[in-house]
Order: structure tokens, then C-alpha cells, then sequence
């Protein structure tokens, strides 16, 4: 996770034997948010800001002030490069400490009664949650301490939240056959450390929710979008379809689609907006000519004879929205046969 800039950091700007009195009168006129005491943000740049940078400078604030802290859960995953779903609802540390465990509330705060500190005050800030942990093995990332792979992949996929956990869970997936460490048509429990730490948990439910997405979980998924998509349809209870099935007619390759169920003939995909506004996804061609390509892509597609369907972030947001694309184009539930 990198780290936006304008966090500042009052004691750092100590080290360098430069004063902080402007600090204080500039927090004091609410042109500052104070994060946590010593590190500020300017107001505006609080507001412009996405909210994964508001995390960032958030959570850098706590591993620079928090004594041996170790990231673990969501956050450690953000920290250490894996795909999350959105940003984490609050900051999480691990601790082995019983006494210590649960949640504080964000110690956030901006002066004034002005427009943009009211602003502030509406924005999401991010609590400070520590969570119990047998034993804690950090592992260095950038100026981070986290929990190793294997430890933050199990305390997500036992989350109970399957569509957070299997986007985790596809990008562990892909690390894992990148690296040489998970064999062709292997699930992650096929990985000594996921599986003992799995069944290492002490309640039943909890293990099987991991038991599930350690299954489900596939190196093939290549992005965000299509695990989340993958969670929609467990929870809807449709079949899981395959995974970048390649596609060809008598002209040659047409391509690659993001799903296809098998038994039903219908290619799935799902639209994320990267790949029609983001230059680096397009290859260089404009978004215009994105376009065209894929409806050309998708006539051939649907000239094979079997169904086609599309969906967005939105769809899979409102399922109900998605049983209803899902449905419209030929596929059924499992439990309706």
C-alpha cells in the first residue's frame, strides 16, 4: 500500500529540527484534520480525497504511533499488495493480548463549525479494531508489519463475508501459481498453511465458511469484478462457470470470456468501466474504439448460438439485478432445478 502525499507527520518534522508551531494554528483554524495526535492532513485534501487514500494516510498514522504494531485481517491484506473489496470499514492490528482486543473509536477530528469541517465530520474515518490472535508471525511490507500470507488469507476467508473473502481468496490464488505454489486445477486447500490454519479455528461455522471460499477460490479470476461476481453467484445459488474459457470460428480467435456456463451455452461478462476509460487497460486504442471492438467481439461470440449477458458493479451490487440478467439469459439456480 502506498502511502498519498500530504500526511503529515508532526514528529517527523521534529527530527529535522524544524518547528511545528504552524501546525497547531493551522488545525486550530480547521485547515487541518488531525488523524490521530501528531499527524494531520490538510481539510481540503481530506475532502478531495478517495477514500482508499483517506485509509492509507489513516492507516500509516497508527503503524507510525501504535508501539509493534501488526497489521492483520483486510488491512494487512491492503498493505501487502492483495486485492481487497473496496476499502476495509475500520483499521485492524493483531494482538495476543485478551484484554486489548476490540474496537476504538477513530480518533479523527477537525475544529470549527465551517462548511468543509462539517464536511470532515460526514466522511467515513476508520475505527481502530484489534483482534485476538494465538501467536503473531509479522512480515515486513514497505514501512508495515503485517501478518504473514497464510495467516491473512484465513482470518478474511473466516470472515463470514463471502464476497470480501473470495476476492482475497482469488488473488492468493493467483500469487500462489505465479510463484510455482499452487498446482493446476488445486484449490487453497491444497495449501499446507490454509489448510492447518483453517482447521486450527475453533468453531465449526467458521471453518466451513473458509472451507467454502478455499474451494471456490481460483487463480483464473482476474480482477475485483469477477470474484465479486463469483460470490454473487454462490449466494444466489447458480452453478460456478468457467473461467476464462477460450473462444474460436472459422475466422480463428475470438477470445476469452470472463465466465461460461458449460451445460447452458451462456457466456457471462462482466463490464468494469477500467477497461473502456483506463488507457492503460484499452492497450492504447481509444475508448471509442474499445467499444467497437468489443461489440464485435460479442456478435461473434453470440453467433456460436448460445446466450450472452453482461453486468456491471451496479448489478452485482443489487443481486436481485443480477438474478434477473442471469435469468433473462438462459441459466437457473440450482435449487430451482
Amino acid at each position: 500500500m502506498e502511502i498519498p502525499p500530504g500526511l503529515i507527520d508532526s514528529a517527523a518534522i521534529l527530527r529535522t529540527r524544524e518547528g511545528v508551531d504552524f501546525i497547531h494554528r493551522e488545525f486550530r483554524a480547521g485547515k487541518l484534520v488531525r488523524i490521530r495526535r501528531g499527524f494531520y492532513v490538510q481539510t481540503a485534501e481530506w475532502l478531495r480525497a478517495h477514500p482508499s487514500q483517506r485509509f492509507a494516510w489513516s492507516t500509516a498514522a497508527v503503524a507510525r504511533s501504535v508501539k509493534g504494531a501488526v497489521l492483520c485481517g483486510e488491512t494487512a491484506a491492503l498493505a501487502s499488495g492483495l486485492p481487497t473489496l473496496g476499502t476495509p470499514a475500520c483499521i485492524e492490528l493483531a494482538t495476543t493480548l485478551p484484554g486489548r482486543s476490540g474496537t476504538r473509536r477513530s480518533p479523527l477530528l477537525v475544529l470549527g463549525e465551517g462548511n468543509a469541517a462539517q464536511e470532515v465530520r460526514k466522511k467515513r474515518s476508520y475505527p481502530l479494531k484489534y483482534c485476538l490472535k494465538t501467536a503473531v508471525e509479522p512480515v515486513l511490507h514497505g514501512e508495515f508489519r503485517c501478518t504473514g500470507l497464510m495467516q491473512t488469507t484465513v482470518d478474511v476467508m473466516v470472515s463470514g463475508r463471502l464476497s470480501h473473502a473470495l476476492v482475497l481468496a482469488d488473488g492468493v490464488a493467483r500469487k500462489l501459481r505465479g510463484d510455482g505454489l499452487l498446482a493446476a486445477g488445486a484449490n487453497l486447500l491444497s495449501v499446507p498453511g490454509i489448510a492447518a490454519g483453517i482447521a486450527d479455528r475453533p468453531f465449526a461455522a467458521a471453518r466451513r465458511r473458509a472451507e467454502l471460499v478455499a474451494t471456490l477460490a481460483s487463480p483464473l479470476a482476474e480482477s475485483v469484478g469477477e470474484s465479486y461476481s463469483r460470490a454473487a453467484f454462490e449466494f444466489l445459488g447458480f452453478e460456478q462457470p468457467a473461467l476464462q474459457h477460450v473462444f474460436s470460428d472459422r475466422d480463428g480467435f475470438i477470445g476469452r470470456s470472463d465466465f461460461w456456463w458449460r451445460k447452458e451455452r451462456v457466456v457471462g461478462e462482466f463490464d468494469g468501466k477500467g477497461k473502456y476509460v483506463d488507457a492503460a487497460l484499452r492497450g492504447g486504442i481509444t475508448a471509442e474504439e474499445a467499444v467497437y471492438r468489443e461489440k464485435l467481439r460479442e456478435d461473434r461470440l453470440r453467433a456460436l448460438g448460445g446466450g450472452f449477458v453482461r453486468w456491471t458493479w451496479a448489478d452485482v451490487d443489487n443481486p436481485d439485478h443480477l438474478k434477473r440478467k442471469l435469468l433473462a439469459a438462459g441459466l437457473r439456480p440450482r435449487n430451482l432445478g
